[in-house]
């Protein structure tokens, strides 16, 4: 955008995409008698839809009948996005990069990219329910799974090979029952969780630039090793210098070939000038 390259990882989209995951498997049992002990008679899935809870509560009250299908979808979660915000305490270094080798036309090619942004992503999962009963045995399997946060991983940029652990935090839980009228009305029950995902937000990824050639100044008075690195660390090399307080000027050109990580042996090109 800003510097005129498109790039879309999906960051947020993954990290939406396995919260939700977390309860999709989410059960109920209906019981005859005791609803805890007694023997069981159904047992429910509770169906999952990322959505706003408004969108189901107006369907539930279109209906003036107590014997519409809509009704009887009741348990049900939704979860949506309610906001992002920045978040400073998980700030990088911005010129920090992340580097890695892949292959680009069958070729060995170093790919590069800056720091990721540290963004908190605000989620609400509802918890819509006939009965109370039915949604405290939908929490009893939610909650003491978060103390208050569960840690989940997302491919965030294969490209990259960057495997992003995102801890979800549990904030608050809050408890709307709208039932308020005669024996005929019809209730429900919503409980809202409110979650901050604390993800990350990565740039561009961008070829990397090899350093093929080093230049060292050199003033030693005894003889001692110099090690002179290239930016690959299959190009490093290592060589004695001796100048008796000359200054010497050292250039090592590393060959093309040894850009690539695996290649062995390296060449180098070295060229030597002392001056009195």
């Amino acid at each position: 955008m800003l510097n005129g390259k498109v790039f879309y990882h999906g960051a947020i989209r993954k990290a939406i995409v396995a919260f939700g995951t977390l309860f999709s498997n989410i059960y109920i049992e209906r019981r005859q008698g005791d609803s805890v002990n007694g023997p069981m008679v159904q047992k429910i899935q509770v169906p999952l839809a990322y959505a706003p809870k408004e969108k189901w509560i107006v369907r539930l009250d279109s209906d003036p009948t107590l014997d519409h299908h809509t009704y009887t979808t009741l348990p049900r979660l939704s979860f949506e996005i309610t906001g992002y915000t920045y978040d400073p305490q998980r700030k990088v270094a911005r010129m920090n990069q992340i580097r890695t080798t892949t292959a680009v036309d069958n070729v060995p090619a170093q790919r590069q990219m800056y720091s990721p942004v540290p963004y908190n992503v605000e989620v609400s999962l509802y918890i819509l329910t006939k009965t109370q009963e039915d949604a405290l045995q939908i929490l009893e399997q939610i909650l003491p799974n978060f103390t208050p946060e569960y840690n989940l991983s997302t491919n965030a940029v294969p490209e990259m090979k960057i495997i992003q652990d995102i801890p979800i935090v549990l904030n608050n839980v809050s408890v709307q029952d709208d039932y308020d009228g005669d024996f005929q009305t019809r209730r429900f029950v919503t409980h809202t969780l409110n979650f901050t995902l604390k993800t990350n937000l990565f740039n561009g990824i961008d070829n990397a630039a090899d350093i093929r050639t080093v230049t060292a100044n050199v003033n030693n008075t005894t003889p001692a090793p110099a090690t002179f690195t290239a930016n690959d660390p299959s190009c490093a090399f290592e060589d004695t210098v001796t100048t008796n307080s000359q200054i010497a000027n050292y250039v090592a050109t590393a060959n093309p070939v040894c850009a690539v990580p695996d290649e062995t042996p390296v060449n180098v090109n070295e060229n030597w000038t002392e001056s009195l």
